[in-house]
């Protein structure tokens, strides 16, 4: 039996990006009757750009352990006797 790692996947980066998307909704929103929000200087959509490069590597980090977990799981299987019965 083989010790497996747990699986990671980075809920620090899915919270950080909803976290700017939501930032960059509140953004465009108060742009649009003239108000913003003192601490950004970027607009809105830069926010949103930093938001989903967050979710890709999220993505890309669960795809990932998706794939390592099915080859671990490919290596640990037993293969089947065939007996030639049907």
């Amino acid at each position: 039996m083989s010790t497996r790692s747990p699986l990671f996947n980075a809920p620090v980066f899915l919270g950080s990006a909803f976290v700017l998307m939501g930032l960059a909704i509140l953004e465009k929103f108060l742009n649009l009757f003239g108000w913003t929000i003192p601490f950004v200087d970027v607009f809105p959509r830069q926010i949103l750009d930093w938001a989903v490069a967050l979710l890709m590597f999220e993505i890309a980090l669960s795809i990932r352990q998706l794939i390592e977990l099915r080859l671990l799981d490919a290596r640990d299987a037993k293969p089947e006797t065939r007996t030639g019965v049907r």
